[in-house]
């Protein structure tokens, strides 16, 4: 069974950022948002991130996914509540998916949806697990300068998951 990738806003805007957003469909083939999370892209991004996604839209390897189109069960309100609407609905869109015996990892950052997720008991992979993953992969060469370029664009990184990717990338 291949496994289903959902990513949140925040991972495509840190990728974006950095220019390694064509890393995702090398390494995933196809990821789906949800469209929440397209919006909140649209709606808040810079113009080039909205126009990186918009390509990768009309490319096929990102499908958004219509959650009013979607028989998603109310069960994962409850665990979601206080979260934004794009973490909220990226959970609840895996979670839903997980229910269904379905193989998912779920691209998330931010620290209280991740706690949310790792609840629920989902599979989660952040911006900088993408990049060592990259890097093992033989995608891209070092990880390091691109977290430092991504922490100095202002995007947040932890000291321990900086840390935790260079190991994961044998740096």
């Amino acid at each position: 069974m291949q496994t289903v990738v959902i990513a949140d806003a925040s991972p495509l805007i840190a990728l974006a950022r950095i220019e390694q957003f064509q890393l995702l469909p090398m390494l995933f083939n196809e990821v789906l948002i949800t469209d929440i999370v397209q919006h909140e892209i649209l709606q808040g991004g810079v113009f080039s991130e909205r126009a990186i996604l918009e390509q990768a839209i009309k490319a096929g390897w990102l499908q958004v996914v219509r959650l009013d189109k979607q028989p998603i069960l109310n069960d994962f309100n409850a665990a979601v509540e206080g979260l934004d609407a794009g973490e909220a609905s990226s959970i609840r869109w895996s979670a839903h998916l997980q229910q269904q015996q379905q193989a998912v990892l779920l691209i998330m950052d931010e620290a209280k949806g991740r706690a949310v997720a790792r609840r629920l008991k989902l599979d989660l992979m952040g911006s900088a697990g993408i990049l060592a993953l990259a890097k093992r992969q033989g995608l891209i060469s070092s990880v390091q300068p691109l977290l430092m370029q991504l922490k100095q664009s202002g995007y947040y990184l932890s000291d321990s998951v900086i840390k935790a990717a260079l190991k994961l990338a044998q740096e």
